[in-house]
């Protein structure tokens, strides 16, 4: 989804473009498979809010049809961390009462305080991809080992979990599961629960298949050559639990669990910058689908030597040490 929308961007600004994927787009052995992602403006920071924010616009534009509006609902423990980043970043919070937050969400439960984003909602991933890739020469099946051994006038590497070794980055493929539960209508809201302690949990709905929901930052360490993607059974009862907990109207029983790859960055901030004459964008760290169109939107700037936002400086790669 990152390749995606910086070839996108480029072919806006006039470039002839050519994608190479190594394996397939939406290939289940990447980073962007699936039927759902969250897109929110809420962050714990202003600088993410911002951001947030611009690459929703962008989202609108590209593929409307895509995004399902229902809203997000935050609550757990630092939420309030979230409302005083939105209102840095110029965004008043909106806080509801529980029973606003009980009639959003019938089937779920949720303690207070409870903060709205009304801007938020999900993305339906594999719809996403189609409208990103419409128009473009992508060459399916086509590895490329040494971007910078391309000819042409820009290049830009987006391999997702292959970033790492690839420019010497201090990057670790994890893999990250879901599992889908039945009861929840295609209109409810996506929830993040920050947890009592360090636990969180994400939902959302993902039409089709059923409502989503992950626990975050559990992930495995693991090999992206590797052709499987292998569900844990340990986790998907924890997660079984969790809904058995705090989504009592959901039926605990999961329809179905799957697991993809996220790359994380010892910093869990994305990587874009220019290395060795190649621009580089990646280090998802779980959250970069909801930001995918303005990250290549910033790729493709930066390839014409662009000065990027502010809010960018935060991804060089020179903050990693690289091997």
């Amino acid at each position: 989804m990152i390749g995606l929308s910086a070839a996108r961007a480029l072919a806006h600004d006039g470039f002839a473009v050519t994608v190479y994927e190594r394996h397939r787009v939406g290939t289940p052995l990447g980073s962007s498979p699936g039927r759902s992602r969250i897109y929110r403006r809420a962050y714990p920071e202003p600088d993410y809010v911002d951001l947030s924010a611009q690459a929703i616009e962008l989202w609108r534009q590209i593929a409307p049809q895509a995004l399902r509006g229902n809203g997000l609902m935050i609550h757990g423990a630092g939420v309030e961390q979230w409302g005083e980043a939105m209102e840095s970043a110029g965004i008043a919070p909106e806080w509801i009462e529980l029973d606003q937050a009980r009639a959003l969400f019938p089937e779920a439960r949720v303690e207070g305080p409870v903060l709205w984003d009304d801007e938020g909602g999900a993305v339906m991933a594999d719809e996403a991809l189609v409208a990103l890739a419409a128009g473009l020469d992508v060459r399916e099946g086509v590895a490329v080992d040494d971007p910078r051994t391309l000819e042409a006038d820009v290049v830009v590497a987006c391999p997702g979990a292959w970033l790492g070794p690839m420019f010497d980055l201090p990057l670790e493929p994890w893999l990250e599961q879901v599992s889908y539960f039945a009861g929840a209508p295609d209109t409810r809201p996506s929830v993040i629960d920050l947890g009592r302690s360090e636990r969180l949990f994400y939902a959302l709905v993902a039409p089709g298949v059923g409502y989503k929901v992950a626990e975050d930052g559990v992930a495995r360490p693991w090999d992206p050559d590797r052709p499987d993607r292998p569900v844990d059974p340990a986790q998907e009862q924890r997660i079984a639990d969790y809904v058995g907990e705090w989504f009592p109207g959901l039926d605990p029983q999961s329809m179905h669990a799957e697991a993809c790859l996220y790359t994380m960055t010892p910093d869990s901030d994305f990587v874009l910058d220019e290395i060795d004459g190649v621009v580089v964008c990646g280090g998802d760290s779980g959250h970069a689908f909801k930001l995918a169109p303005l990250l290549g939107r910033l790729a493709a700037d930066l390839a014409q030597g662009r000065e990027l936002p502010s809010q960018a400086r935060r991804f060089a790669a020179g903050r990693l040490a690289r091997s």
